[in-house]
Protein backbone atom coordinates (compact mmCIF):
# COMPACT_ATOMS: atom_id res chain seq x y z
CA UNK A 1 0.00 0.00 0.00
CA UNK A 2 2.76 2.47 0.89
CA UNK A 3 4.71 1.67 -2.29
CA UNK A 4 1.63 2.25 -4.46
CA UNK A 5 0.84 5.54 -2.72
CA UNK A 6 4.43 6.77 -3.17
CA UNK A 7 4.59 5.70 -6.83
CA UNK A 8 1.36 7.53 -7.57
CA UNK A 9 2.50 10.60 -5.64
CA UNK A 10 5.84 10.70 -7.50
CA UNK A 11 4.13 10.48 -10.91
CA UNK A 12 1.68 13.21 -9.91
CA UNK A 13 4.58 15.32 -8.61
CA UNK A 14 6.38 15.08 -11.97
CA UNK A 15 3.22 16.21 -13.77
CA UNK A 16 2.61 19.06 -11.33
CA UNK A 17 6.20 20.30 -11.65
CA UNK A 18 6.11 19.91 -15.44
CA UNK A 19 9.33 17.89 -15.45
CA UNK A 20 10.39 14.62 -17.04
CA UNK A 21 10.51 12.68 -13.78
CA UNK A 22 10.96 12.65 -10.02
CA UNK A 23 13.00 10.59 -7.59
CA UNK A 24 12.76 10.15 -3.85
CA UNK A 25 15.57 9.43 -1.42
CA UNK A 26 14.81 9.04 2.28
CA UNK A 27 16.87 8.35 5.34
CA UNK A 28 15.76 5.25 7.24
CA UNK A 29 17.69 3.51 9.95
CA UNK A 30 20.49 6.08 9.64
CA UNK A 31 21.04 5.28 5.94
CA UNK A 32 19.95 6.99 2.76
CA UNK A 33 17.71 4.79 0.61
CA UNK A 34 16.31 5.23 -2.88
CA UNK A 35 12.59 4.88 -2.25
CA UNK A 36 11.31 5.28 -5.79
CA UNK A 37 10.87 7.32 -8.90
CA UNK A 38 8.19 8.33 -11.33
CA UNK A 39 9.79 6.26 -14.10
CA UNK A 40 12.67 3.84 -14.67
CA UNK A 41 15.39 6.48 -15.40
CA UNK A 42 14.37 8.39 -12.25
CA UNK A 43 14.55 5.24 -10.12
CA UNK A 44 17.93 4.31 -11.61
CA UNK A 45 19.41 7.75 -10.92
CA UNK A 46 18.09 7.84 -7.35
CA UNK A 47 19.56 4.37 -6.79
CA UNK A 48 22.92 5.39 -8.26
CA UNK A 49 23.14 8.41 -5.97
CA UNK A 50 22.53 6.21 -2.94
CA UNK A 51 24.96 3.53 -4.08
CA UNK A 52 27.71 6.11 -4.69
CA UNK A 53 26.82 8.31 -1.72
CA UNK A 54 27.14 11.26 -4.08
CA UNK A 55 24.94 13.54 -6.12
CA UNK A 56 22.61 16.50 -5.88
CA UNK A 57 20.30 14.74 -3.41
CA UNK A 58 23.16 14.27 -0.95
CA UNK A 59 24.30 17.87 -1.38
CA UNK A 60 20.74 19.00 -0.75
CA UNK A 61 20.26 16.81 2.33
CA UNK A 62 23.57 17.88 3.88
CA UNK A 63 23.15 21.61 3.17
CA UNK A 64 19.42 21.68 3.85
CA UNK A 65 19.05 23.80 0.70
CA UNK A 66 17.89 23.13 -2.87
CA UNK A 67 20.61 22.14 -5.36
CA UNK A 68 20.02 23.06 -9.01
CA UNK A 69 22.10 21.31 -11.68
CA UNK A 70 22.02 22.58 -15.26
CA UNK A 71 23.45 19.35 -16.67
CA UNK A 72 24.39 16.47 -14.35
CA UNK A 73 27.20 15.33 -16.66
CA UNK A 74 28.59 18.58 -18.11
CA UNK A 75 27.82 21.32 -15.56
CA UNK A 76 31.40 21.78 -14.33
CA UNK A 77 32.15 22.21 -11.44
CA UNK A 78 28.60 21.73 -10.10
CA UNK A 79 27.58 18.62 -12.05
CA UNK A 80 28.15 15.03 -11.11
CA UNK A 81 29.94 13.28 -13.99
CA UNK A 82 30.32 10.18 -11.81
CA UNK A 83 26.58 9.65 -12.35
CA UNK A 84 26.90 9.71 -16.17
CA UNK A 85 26.65 5.91 -16.59
CA UNK A 86 23.36 5.98 -14.64
CA UNK A 87 21.79 9.24 -15.78
CA UNK A 88 20.23 7.87 -18.97
CA UNK A 89 18.16 10.64 -20.57
CA UNK A 90 18.33 12.86 -17.46
CA UNK A 91 20.34 16.08 -17.69
CA UNK A 92 18.88 18.82 -15.46
CA UNK A 93 18.25 18.02 -11.79
CA UNK A 94 16.68 20.07 -9.01
CA UNK A 95 17.10 18.40 -5.63
CA UNK A 96 15.06 19.79 -2.74
CA UNK A 97 15.37 18.69 0.90
CA UNK A 98 12.35 17.09 2.53
CA UNK A 99 11.73 18.17 6.10
CA UNK A 100 9.49 16.54 8.65
CA UNK A 101 9.17 18.54 11.87
CA UNK A 102 12.04 20.80 10.66
CA UNK A 103 14.42 17.81 10.31
CA UNK A 104 15.83 16.98 6.86
CA UNK A 105 14.76 13.39 6.24
CA UNK A 106 15.37 13.06 2.52
CA UNK A 107 15.37 14.73 -0.87
CA UNK A 108 12.92 15.07 -3.72
CA UNK A 109 14.66 15.20 -7.10
CA UNK A 110 13.02 16.78 -10.13
CA UNK A 111 14.54 15.59 -13.41
CA UNK A 112 14.43 16.90 -16.96
CA UNK A 113 15.72 15.29 -20.13
CA UNK A 114 17.21 18.51 -21.51
CA UNK A 115 19.94 20.64 -19.95
CA UNK A 116 18.65 23.95 -18.63
CA UNK A 117 18.79 26.36 -15.73
CA UNK A 118 16.11 26.25 -13.07
CA UNK A 119 14.01 29.45 -13.03
CA UNK A 120 12.70 30.84 -9.76
CA UNK A 121 9.19 29.52 -10.42
CA UNK A 122 10.52 25.94 -10.72
CA UNK A 123 12.56 26.37 -7.54
CA UNK A 124 9.42 27.56 -5.73
CA UNK A 125 7.43 24.64 -7.15
CA UNK A 126 10.15 22.21 -6.03
CA UNK A 127 10.09 23.57 -2.47
CA UNK A 128 6.30 23.40 -2.32
CA UNK A 129 6.21 19.87 -3.73
CA UNK A 130 8.81 18.76 -1.17
CA UNK A 131 6.44 20.06 1.54
CA UNK A 132 3.59 18.08 -0.01
CA UNK A 133 5.82 14.98 -0.09
CA UNK A 134 6.66 15.52 3.59
CA UNK A 135 2.94 15.68 4.40
CA UNK A 136 2.30 12.46 2.45
CA UNK A 137 5.18 10.72 4.24
CA UNK A 138 3.93 11.94 7.62
CA UNK A 139 0.46 10.55 6.88
CA UNK A 140 1.88 7.21 5.74
CA UNK A 141 4.11 7.00 8.83
CA UNK A 142 1.21 7.75 11.16
CA UNK A 143 -0.31 4.33 10.50
CA UNK A 144 0.77 2.31 13.55
CA UNK A 145 0.58 -0.93 11.53
CA UNK A 146 3.31 0.31 9.16
CA UNK A 147 7.00 0.95 9.84
CA UNK A 148 8.30 4.52 9.85
CA UNK A 149 9.18 5.66 6.34
CA UNK A 150 11.90 8.15 7.23
CA UNK A 151 14.41 9.28 9.84
CA UNK A 152 16.95 12.06 10.19
CA UNK A 153 20.18 12.38 8.18
CA UNK A 154 23.17 12.62 10.52
CA UNK A 155 24.98 15.95 10.32
CA UNK A 156 22.18 17.82 8.57
CA UNK A 157 21.44 21.35 9.83
CA UNK A 158 18.11 21.45 11.65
Amino acid sequence: MIADALASTLATTANAAEVGGTGLILVTGGRARAIGGSDQPSMALAGAQVTMGSGPAFRSMVSGEPVAIHDVVADYPFGHPELAPYSGPVHAILSVPIRIDAVVTGALDLYDHTAHGWPARKLTAGRELAQVMAAVLHLLASDPAEAAVSGSFSGVPQ
